[in-house]
């Protein structure tokens, strides 16, 4: 830290810079000056973190160049060094900002003292600025984020009044916004197929982004994501046809990645403090793709034009899917279901409604059958029919479970039963360089529940599905080392463990022996045999 005396007396000042050993203590003595106005210049040129100033001077006092001096750079430190007479006339330099005084005759201690404090109370400062600066990047990196955060916010009705036009302006929101006219689509992006939830949301990110570049040349757009993370278009005060953008932009998502795209579009609303009304009613409109199917654009006033019908169940054909599902009739079961889920539906709630009904009579008919609970209560099958989001898609799983318990009460009825485990384990055979080969897939290839197969797989060789699968891999390893030259990868990938290392890992594990030292004791069996 840089040191500046001002004082017009020399021994003044040579007794400041010798009572102290500046440099122990962090300082140096950067300047001196004999008057006010010199080291005003000196000031300016040296940038001094501290300055002991007497107070009687010629030409300029001390307290008007402490004065001057904190205007220009109110992070310097002044001292105030004075005499007893002038004690009083000190005492008013505090309040200009003056750091502290420090009376005539000057002592080492008392110098030191105030050195030190400031040297302290500097550091303090800085490492404030420090930490002020960082939190200033740190907001300014994350305003993006905030900005959306605060729209999503008002959108779901959070936000409003006066607090909704402070955000207004401390975000610098469009003033298109403020216009009115603006139009709200909310846009849902789900895979094709299965996927991780990591997967799913670089998805969604890819697919935002790409919305982003669709609309880059447009001001009038905003693009954000919602609590959901559903993307949010904020039409403002825009020409053309929001729906008729949005099927474009939804083609143009569903070929280019591959997914299910839907999208629901909300009224236009002249006054801004509509706007979240028109995300609800995009929000409503978007439920209505269990209705329409996968890939849609929904508008809010063509679903609404339907009104609501209230659904009432028909006995008679729920009746009869119950008898043909009781004697195993699965195709009569199946043309009965299409009629049952032929009338129109108003919501998603009646499509649910109907699918439990449905849920209901059939499990009804499969337990007085005394067809396995675990059957019946499929939990994955089960799940796929309450949740599916669209009236297609349930029909279909519907149609699924309904033919697979009415085949199930005909293999029971007509006597069909076969050694189960036995066709278990020649499918296993068959299928040992599967590496995805496990018990749920195998219990849906023979359409029993998972922890039925384990408890039979248990009961029978006295190991869990798990270990018996690994032994016969590993089994069947050990013979391709013998009979081939295959390398270790490629006999791994053969018997359905395609990473060499867990191959090796396993085998070992096993065998008590890694792959080459078993393959080295089949070397020297040969040569004995040989001999």
């Amino acid at each position: 830290m840089k040191v500046l005396i001002v004082d017009d007396e020399y021994l003044i000042r040579n007794l400041i810079r010798m009572s102290v050993e500046w440099e122990k203590h962090g300082f140096a003595i950067a300047g001196e000056a004999a008057s006010a106005l010199e080291a005003l210049d000196l000031v300016e040129e040296l940038q001094p973190d501290v300055i002991f100033t007497d107070i009687c001077m010629p030409h300029m006092d001390g307290i008007t160049f402490s004065s001057r001096v904190l205007e220009s750079h109110p992070e310097v430190k002044i001292v105030i060094v004075t005499g007893y007479d002038e004690f009083e006339y000190a005492q008013k330099s505090i309040k200009i900002g003056v750091s502290d005084f420090i009376l005539k005759p000057i002592r080492a201690a008392e110098l030191t003292g105030v050195a030190d404090r400031l040297k302290r109370q500097i550091a303090e400062e800085r490492f404030r600025d420090e930490q002020l600066e960082t939190l200033k990047k740190e907001l300014e990196r994350n305003l993006p984020v905030l900005r959306e955060n605060f729209v999503a916010r008002w959108l779901e009705g959070h936000i409003a009044g006066e607090e909704l036009e402070d955000k207004w302006r401390y975000y610098n929101m469009p003033e298109a916004i403020r216009d009115g006219n603006v139009q709200v689509a909310v846009m849902e992006v789900l895979p094709a197929a299965d996927r991780t939830e990591e997967q799913l949301l670089l998805l969604e990110m890819k697919c935002r982004n790409r919305t982003e570049a669709f609309f880059r040349n447009d001001e009038r757009m905003m693009i954000l994501s919602d609590a959901k993370n559903r993307i949010v278009m904020l039409a403002m005060n825009r020409d053309g046809h929001l729906p008729h953008v949005c099927e474009r932009l939804k083609n143009v998502l569903a070929k280019t990645f591959d997914c299910e795209v839907n999208i629901g579009v909300g009224r236009k609303h002249e006054q801004p403090d509509r706007v979240p009304e028109s995300y609800r009613e995009a929000c409503r409109a978007l439920r209505y793709k269990v209705l329409v199917g996968k890939n849609q654009v929904i508008c809010h006033d063509d679903v609404m034009a339907n009104g609501e019908q209230p659904h009432h169940p028909n006995p008679d054909l729920l009746q009869q899917l119950k008898f043909f599902i009781s004697v195993g009739s699965a195709d009569r079961a199946a043309e009965l279901l299409r009629h049952i889920f032929a009338v129109p539906f108003s919501d998603e709630y009646q499509v649910r409604l109907a699918a439990m009904e449905v849920l209901t009579q059939s499990m009804h008919a499969a337990i007085e059958q005394q067809i396995d609970g675990e059957l019946v209560f499929r939990q994955d099958t089960l799940t796929a029919i309450l949740t599916a989001d669209n009236l297609p898609e349930i029909q279909r799983q519907m149609e699924a479970y309904v033919r697979f318990l009415a085949d199930r009460i005909d293999d029971s009825l007509q006597g069909k039963k076969e050694d189960l485990i036995s066709r278990v384990k020649a499918y296993l055979e068959e299928n040992i360089g599967n590496p995805d080969l496990g018990l749920q897939s195998v219990s849906e290839t023979f359409y029993v529940s998972p922890g039925h197969l384990g408890r039979l797989i248990k009961q029978e060789t006295g190991m869990s599905f798990v270990a018996y699968l690994t032994n016969l891999r590993i089994r069947k390893a050990a013979a391709l080392l013998r009979e081939t030259d295959l390398r270790s990868y490629q006999i791994g990938e053969r018997v359905g463990i395609p990473d060499p290392h867990y191959f090796s890992h396993v085998f070992k594990k096993m065998t008590g022996m890694s792959v080459s030292e078993y393959r080295e004791q089949i070397a020297q069996e040969w040569k004995k045999a040989d001999v």
